[in-house]
């Protein structure tokens, strides 16, 4: 069974004109957390300081021939089967719970006809949502000392195991690629040595075909809408949709006042001044070289992992590109995620409700196609 509820389209629906906010946000020195957002994101930062093991370097670690391409592909794969399980308790690798699949992207789909034709722009949402998150990472990194470190935090962050950023490069470069194939046979619950198995499961996810998507756009738009509803509600501790647009934005507003001050007594500069660009050069200038922090990828756990994947070294398969089942099987997902996170919609019911399903019917239509 599994029904995308026509129920959802209620409260939903309340939200839209809320969520529907197009014009440009500008605050005054928001380009500032910004920046260096996008600063300490390209560093993996903040983050704990790497502690790697030089024994490690000596480790034979497995090399895939697989691409890159390949991995991403098989990643994509078994979190779909990881999501739809968590998310609706259907087994994409078990006989005929794709058909319970099929009617949930069936009567989404139905749902979203209804609304599609509907003008949706939650621009100032996002853009919101995406200050407030880099006034928070900024925060969280002056609070570390990552914009001025001392010497001992300076020598662990490009000295991990006291050994210099570049003698790790060939290990993290490995570890990169078998990262997600570690993950991915968690996620399918097959052994990292039976790549038989990975073989079956991959192979049962690959044939899923599902009916495309009505509004993919749209269901995009909705779905970015929520997510920065529910980044708001987790920093700031309110409802965004219960206080309202304007008083959210004097609450970011009054972060970053705050934020702005504080960055200016660390750094020795003065970020009233005018001309933002040059400001923000400036700004950038006084940071300090540090490289990219892989302390959430390389831990101890992944490396004695690989130790355990010696099999998939001889995986040469010819994988296909991202699928068109992924491209509207995970934005679906997120879809339902959001909704349950944002407005409490369990959307997904696993039975008629008794409220005029129309489930049966759109199946009967998808089929006679």
């Amino acid at each position: 069974m599994g029904c995308f509820c026509h129920a959802t389209l209620g409260p939903l629906t309340l939200a839209l004109p809320q969520l529907n906010l197009s014009e440009q946000l500008n605050l005054q020195g928001a380009a500032i957390p910004l920046s260096l957002s996008a600063w300490l994101s390209a560093r993996g930062l903040p983050a704990l300081p790497w502690q790697p093991d030089p024994n490690w370097l000596t480790l034979p670690l497995p090399r895939l021939q697989l691409s890159i391409r390949a991995v991403a592909t098989i990643s994509a794969l078994a979190q779909l089967r990881a999501q739809v399980l968590a998310q609706f308790g259907i087994d994409l690798l078990l006989p005929g719970q794709a058909r319970a699949f099929t009617r949930i992207i069936a009567t989404l789909n139905a749902r979203l006809s209804m609304m599609a034709h509907l003008n949706f722009n939650p621009l100032a949402w996002i853009q919101l949502a995406r200050l407030n998150s880099a006034i928070d990472q900024v925060q969280l990194a002056l609070q570390a000392g990552l914009f001025a470190p001392p010497a001992s935090l300076m020598l662990s962050l490009t000295l991990p195991g006291g050994l210099p950023m570049p003698s790790w490069r060939s290990l993290l470069a490995q570890l990169r690629m078998l990262a997600p194939m570690i993950a991915a046979a968690a996620q399918l619950n097959v052994s990292l040595s039976e790549t038989a198995q990975l073989s079956v499961a991959l192979r049962a996810l690959v044939q899923l075909k599902l009916p495309a998507l009505v509004a993919p756009q749209f269901m995009a738009s909705l779905t970015a809408a929520l997510s920065a509803v529910a980044q708001l509600q987790a920093s700031l501790g309110v409802s965004p949709l219960s206080l309202g647009f304007p008083a959210l934005v004097l609450r970011v507003q009054a972060k970053l006042a705050l934020l702005l001050p504080a960055l200016s007594a660390h750094l020795g500069i003065n970020l009233s001044g005018a001309g933002i660009e040059s400001l923000i050069a400036a700004l950038l200038a006084l940071l300090p070289n540090l490289p990219v922090v892989p302390t959430s990828l390389a831990t101890s756990a992944v490396v004695q992992a690989s130790l355990q994947a010696q099999a998939l070294a001889s995986l040469n398969w010819q994988v296909p590109a991202m699928l068109p089942s992924l491209q509207i099987a995970l934005p679906a997902c997120a879809f339902a995620a959001q909704l349950s996170a944002t407005l409490a919609i369990n959307a997904v019911l696993p039975s008629p409700c008794a409220s005029g399903c129309d489930a049966a019917k759109l199946m009967h239509a998808l089929e006679s196609l």
